[in-house]
């Protein structure tokens, strides 16, 4: 049986790995909502890879991301949204005090160039909004990504659906959200050191923020001045960068 001595210089090693290091959850930022902070014991990981987990896309899964979003955008960080399912809309990213030229829209051609634009955006130190859907990228390139996301001042976010439950994750947190009722999201945890999964709650997506945000809407009605018709589907002063890759 080892002596108290030896013990006590195993655990002075720094290679040696304590359960509870409570340290690890000191680089988090508020969600903005006092029961999803509880729930993910203090709010988003910075610094790691936050996999958001849904059945279909604009459930109100930006809702929730809102506050993130205008927190660091604000702060004149660029925040990159790696192809989106919809176009993202504008007026009311606007209207939730967005700044849009902060916004960039990356379109990849496949999955190579969506890791590459990720991992790009990831040391570059933006806020990354990433969808999974037409890239499927296997384990090893979520791995680097939660690698290179240990570099990086922001939270990084990835957007994938059921099926990825099928397979294991690098994402420090894992939570599934799902839209039982209208304007009312569950969350359910999957996967964050120190919770128990299948943890759950209810958010009610008006004390959220003040306008949900949907990606499949899109403004009608929109009157541009002559000559300077535009593709985007929002007024020129509101443009959204995008990058055709």
């Amino acid at each position: 049986m080892p002596n108290k001595s030896s013990l006590k210089n195993l655990l002075s090693r720094q290679d040696t790995w304590r359960g509870r290091n409570r340290s690890l959850r000191k680089n988090i930022i508020t969600t903005g909502n006092n029961s999803l902070d509880r729930l993910l014991l203090g709010g988003w990981p910075v610094s790691a890879l936050t996999e958001l987990v849904s059945q279909q896309d604009g459930i109100g899964e930006l809702s929730i991301l809102l506050p993130t979003l205008k927190h660091y955008a604000g702060e004149g960080k660029l925040c990159v949204w790696l192809d989106p399912p919809y176009q993202p809309y504008a007026p009311a990213l606007v209207n939730a005090e967005v700044p849009l030229d902060k916004l960039l829209v990356v379109r990849s051609k496949d999955s190579r160039e969506w890791l590459w634009a990720a991992e790009q955006s990831i040391r570059g130190n933006a806020l990354l909004f990433a969808w999974t859907n037409r890239a499927q990228p296997r384990y090893s390139a979520l791995r680097k990504l939660q690698l290179a996301a240990t570099e990086n001042l922001s939270p990084v976010f990835l957007f994938t659906s059921l099926a990825a439950l099928k397979a294991h994750s690098p994402a420090l947190l894992r939570i599934e959200l799902e839209s039982l009722k209208p304007n009312i999201l569950t969350v359910t945890m999957h996967k964050l050191r120190g919770r128990v999964p299948g943890a759950k709650i209810q958010i009610s997506l008006g004390d959220v923020i003040t306008e949900r945000i949907f990606l499949d809407k899109l403004p009608v009605n929109i009157n541009y001045p002559p000559g300077e018709e535009s593709d985007y589907p929002f007024p020129l002063k509101h443009k959204v960068q995008l990058l055709n890759t």
